[in-house]
């Protein structure tokens, strides 16, 4: 199902919910990400593969971008922190959080704790 978001410049945007999404979405987003040296970047690429396949309409006088992903580059900078926060839940839901494994101790059964 989808939900409406207003954003700041008075647009809105209907996003469906993440969690529908299916390992075939949760594959070609992370291959829309072509460089990882480049963390900025490439969260902002992975932000816009995944809001390619969550927008389901809106009210920008653009393409959906399921038909153009062009169309996001367009949008109002008033909208793009929003737009990113929108899209946060299903990042981190598709990529698991990474962990420090230089201070792991190798004969440990467990990963290192976060703190």
């Amino acid at each position: 199902m989808a939900e409406r978001h207003t954003l700041p410049s008075g647009a809105w945007v209907e996003l469906r919910d993440w969690r529908e999404l299916r390992r075939g979405d949760k594959k070609r987003a992370l291959s829309d990400v072509t460089d990882t040296t480049r963390p900025v970047a490439a969260g902002y690429e992975l932000a816009d593969a995944l809001l390619t396949i969550l927008i389901t309409a809106w009210s920008y006088q653009l393409p959906l971008p399921s038909a153009s992903p062009e169309s996001l580059d367009l949008l109002p900078i008033e909208d793009d922190q929003p737009l990113m926060d929108l899209v946060l839940p299903a990042i981190q839901g598709l990529v698991p959080t990474s962990v420090d494994t230089e201070d792991a101790d190798p004969a440990s059964p467990s990963v290192p704790s976060a703190a």
